[in-house]
């Protein structure tokens, strides 16, 4: 690997696919039955017990669009990604993405994204053209803050 590549998860999701840095991953696991959290946002799908933690799941899709609805196309091929907190590690040392079907591990150059032009959602830090997919590329702090607010309050 030359020092312009990056390891990344190509991450399927319902409409489009999101890359996460494989630096930023702590684990990915099959999916499995969340503890419900009453008085939550949609988003919010539960808590999974992973490793002696209890971790938050979160919708990336559902967190980026008001209006969307959350399902899986088959739990049996659904993935959860674990990821790394960045900002508060006592708070919030690890939580959870969905993904539909297991992300695919890729090396990938930055000259292989082409930006959209489109206007990223608050989630986002940008919105990419990857191969024949548009594709975003998250902002961790904004969903490790959503998440600390709906747990912390």
């Amino acid at each position: 690997m030359s020092e312009a590549e990056l390891s990344i998860y190509w991450v399927p999701l319902q409409k489009q696919g999101l890359l996460l840095p494989m630096s930023n991953v702590a684990e990915i696991i099959p999916y499995e039955p969340l503890q419900r959290v009453e008085e939550t946002p949609d988003w919010f799908l539960g808590l999974l017990s992973w490793r002696g933690e209890q971790v938050p799941v979160a919708s990336f899709e559902m967190l980026t669009l008001e209006r969307a609805s959350f399902s899986l196309v088959s739990v049996a091929s659904a993935s959860l990604i674990i990821v790394k907190g960045l900002n508060d590690q006592e708070e919030l040392p690890f939580y959870a993405i969905v993904s539909q079907t297991p992300p695919r591990e890729i090396e990938v150059e930055e000259e292989m994204f082409f930006v959209t032009g489109e206007e990223p959602a608050r989630t986002e830090r940008a919105k990419v053209r990857f191969e024949n997919d548009i594709v975003s590329i998250p902002d961790l702090d904004y969903i490790e803050a959503s998440l600390r607010n709906v747990l912390i309050g």
